[in-house]
């Protein structure tokens, strides 16, 4: 690991890379904020970016959140150079360095930095593409090292069947048996009210998208109801949860403090 990252890590902002199998530059750059209260062996946060791929601004949106739950942050920064297409969300999952599994590499990284070197699970937060990294790394790899998630506002999601190729279900790549297990995890479907737009720039149109719904909010909904319909198939509790943010439409800003009510509330 470079030497900035073995440095101990200062409270407030900060910013460190680190080597990164899965990146195509190598590296993995991580936003970071450390509460004043955080102590190693506290709370852990991961927070997911859209597909602007603005860690540095995901986290300073949450760093007043993280200080006022004394929480360490950790915003990977999966950039373009590094994730370039949909390597981001969709996590080349067929080759031999799924992206997915840099997460819990990142938090590592992190947590060492500051000096931790406990197992508590981390939390884990995505918004837009970063919910779509969020519930992928859930259904496709059990979300290893994370406790409580909250996807939010997704643009189309994996559906938890086998009987739908991927990206929209796990048919070629997905497991039966992680899936059962993902449908028992702490994960929160979260939807702003107001991001119903059919039309957004970023909401992808094809025929499987828009057979999950006309917008996200719709695909939201769709994803929850077939996660509930999974469970009952496999007869397993299904621990999923969903909640709204009235007034919200496709904000980082305006999702944060509610998933933050839901991890830390």
């Amino acid at each position: 690991m470079p030497a900035l990252a073995r440095a101990a890590l200062p409270p407030g902002p900060s910013r460190i890379e680190i080597p990164e199998r899965s990146s195509a530059a190598g590296i993995l750059p991580l936003w970071l904020f450390r509460a004043s209260g955080w102590v190693p062996g506290g709370r852990v946060l991961a927070v997911l970016h859209g597909a602007a791929r603005d860690g540095d601004r995901y986290r300073d949106v949450w760093a007043p959140l993280a200080e006022a739950a004394r929480a360490l942050l950790v915003c990977p920064d999966f950039t373009r150079a590094g994730y370039p297409g949909e390597a981001y969300n969709e996590g080349r999952v067929q080759g031999p360095d799924p992206v997915f599994l840099a997460l819990p590499r990142a938090v590592a990284a992190a947590r060492e930095a500051a000096g931790d070197v406990g197992s508590r699970p981390f939390e884990a937060y995505g918004h837009s593409a970063g919910a779509q990294f969020l519930h992928r790394f859930l259904l496709l790899y059990g979300a290893p090292g994370a406790g409580r998630m909250v996807a939010a506002n997704a643009g189309f999601y994996t559906m938890p069947t086998l009987d739908a190729a991927w990206p929209y279900g796990l048919g070629g790549v997905g497991d039966v048996a992680v899936m059962r297990s993902a449908l028992t995890r702490p994960l929160t479907v979260l939807l702003g009210e107001r991001d119903t737009d059919p039309n957004h720039r970023l909401l992808r149109r094809t025929s499987e998208a828009m057979a999950q719904g006309p917008h996200r909010f719709a695909r939201g909904l769709a994803f929850f109801a077939a996660g509930r319909q999974a469970a009952d198939s496999l007869g397993v509790r299904c621990a999923w949860n969903m909640a709204m943010v009235p007034g919200v439409a496709h904000s980082n800003a305006g999702m944060a403090p509610a998933a933050a009510n839901v991890l830390w509330g």
